[in-house]
């Protein structure tokens, strides 16, 4: 049977492998559960390893019509699963706007955290310079869908360094990721939280990230408490440092 727990007001599947230390892995726009724990497979030797499917992906429920969320009715999902699977406090490691989820559990439900990995968090909200390469942004999945075309207003969502895999899972679950997308500058981020929270946080900037996605990686090290930014190098490898 598929592992069902319960979020705010829906159910959520789950993967989880391994014991120990609770690490709950939050997937970015597009993606899925099973492809995050897929790259963080090898820490189930070491940790529970806790994986799902936000909702509106894969079999995890959404409301009907979906059409919006919030990066903090997310989080509230992912807080109500670490207790009812009785994972907390955990590691957790959030992907784009997984990142979001994670910061935003960090700040505001710290006693379910025991420290987290941001890889490329989109807050864009510490950035004005992105301002215009979101609006083209935004113009090009707003054409597309005019158009007709759903795939070719995914391709525009999630930029030209997407994987066939991120793409079909995307395509699979399309309005999950216009539900996210509209999401993203829902996270209010105030600089006096940021520098008050205790919870060790590490910033993971990949490769593939955008110069905006740069500059807010090192805007959020500047302003948390307590963290370090980590450029380039291999997700499961960055996770597996805040382990105990």
């Amino acid at each position: 049977m598929t592992p069902i727990a319960a979020g705010v007001g829906v159910q959520l599947h789950y993967f989880s492998a391994g014991e120990g230390q609770s690490l709950l892995a939050i997937h970015d726009i597009g993606g899925g559960g099973e492809l995050l724990t897929a790259e963080l497979e090898p820490l189930a030797q070491r940790t529970r390893l806790i994986g799902y499917d936000r909702r509106g992906y894969g079999a995890s429920e959404a409301p009907d019509p979906y059409l919006a969320t919030t990066v903090t009715e997310q989080s509230e999902d992912a807080a109500a699963l670490l207790l009812g699977l009785g994972a907390s406090p955990a590691l957790l490691v959030g992907v784009g706007f997984g990142a979001l989820i994670a910061l935003d559990l960090s700040l505001r439900r710290p006693e379910l955290v025991r420290a987290a990995l941001l890889v490329d968090p989109p807050a864009y909200s510490l950035d004005v310079e992105s301002t215009r390469e979101l609006a083209d942004q935004r113009g090009a999945i707003e054409a597309a869908l005019l158009a007709g075309s759903r795939a070719q207003a995914i391709g525009a969502l999630l930029g030209s360094n997407a994987d066939q895999a991120l793409l079909a899972s995307a395509e699979a679950n399309s309005g999950a990721c216009f539900a996210d997308y509209g999401g993203l500058a829902s996270l209010p981020l105030t600089h006096r939280e940021m520098r008050d929270c205790a919870i060790p946080i590490r910033i993971l900037s990949t490769p593939a990230a955008s110069a905006p996605l740069a500059r807010i990686a090192a805007e959020l090290d500047a302003l948390l408490g307590d963290s370090s930014l980590l450029i380039g190098g291999d997700l499961a490898g960055a996770a597996e440092a805040l382990l105990d």
